[in-house]
């Protein structure tokens, strides 16, 4: 069944992996603030009510938002404006039929002890306060899926860099890095979660799931497990903990997910973090 798709965030690090997933779905329109195919506002209402009535989507995947920590926590207004508002506007905006996918965080999570399964909340910080605010306003649309992840892999795109990004450069060119041992999360692969949602569209899949690897590790275990895959040299690299950092914004230890909700739904276990950095 062939399907019209408008990706937001068009020039985010998961925007071209989302376009590439759906290329063979059906035409795939894309919008940024400053980019894509159709530049727009997605905090003006009416901009939105004109984009959509032009792109006439049968699935939108809301991947747009505000992800800067600490430009969250220095500007609250513009956070939730462009991650809870611009999510208001295309659930009000989006004709009932269509489907509306938002891509949301393990920020909202507290800053508590994990796996967490998806009933409990408690974001320590303004983008997990405002990402659990979208989340709210795209399950007002009756079509909505809500994915909370983390993500690495290759950027795409000029001027981007996800963590393993960052793992690779710096540990090749031998620069000194602190690898944070007390911070544990379970990310996927850009691909496997592009294809995964793509998959759960398909299923007409609705409602809230923790999208993640089955398992977790410390961002420094991920680094090196990184390093390992790629016969990378780690004598410049050294661990330490998150709080050696002045001055940052609050964030939750453990942002490991449970991932049982969506195993239920897909009928298949979800990728191990080993095998998701074999895919770099």
């Amino acid at each position: 069944m062939s399907r019209r798709w408008l990706i937001t965030g068009a020039t985010g690090l998961l925007g071209d992996y989302l376009r590439d997933a759906c290329a063979s779905e059906g035409p795939v329109a894309t919008t940024g603030g400053h980019g894509g195919d159709r530049p727009c506002d997605l905090r003006d209402h009416e901009a939105v009510r004109s984009l959509l009535a032009d792109t006439a989507p049968d699935v939108v995947l809301h991947a747009a938002a505000l992800t800067d920590i600490e430009r969250c926590e220095r500007a609250p207004a513009e956070a939730f404006a462009i991650n809870r508002d611009a999510a208001a506007n295309i659930a009000a905006c989006l004709p009932p039929p269509a489907q509306m996918v938002f891509i949301s965080t393990d920020q909202v999570y507290p800053d508590t002890p994990g796996p967490h399964g998806e009933e409990v909340t408690g974001p320590v910080n303004v983008y997990g306060q405002s990402k659990l605010a979208g989340e709210q306003a795209a399950l007002a649309h009756p079509g909505a899926l809500v994915l909370r992840t983390n993500f690495f892999g290759p950027a795409r795109r000029a001027g981007r860099e996800s963590l393993s990004d960052f793992v690779v450069r710096t540990l090749s060119s031998g620069q000194a890095v602190t690898l944070f041992s007390d911070i544990l999360f379970s990310p996927l692969h850009m691909a496997t979660l592009s294809g995964l949602l793509v998959e759960l569209v398909r299923r007409r899949t609705t409602g809230l799931f923790n999208a993640g690897c089955r398992n977790g590790a410390s961002k420094a275990d991920f680094a090196f497990a990184i390093a390992r895959h790629k016969k990378l040299q780690t004598g410049t690299a050294k661990i330490g903990h998150s709080e050696s950092l002045p001055g940052r914004a609050p964030r939750p230890k453990d942002m490991r997910l449970d991932v049982r909700r969506l195993e239920t739904v897909l009928g298949r276990r979800m990728p191990t973090l080993q095998e998701e950095i074999a895919k770099l």
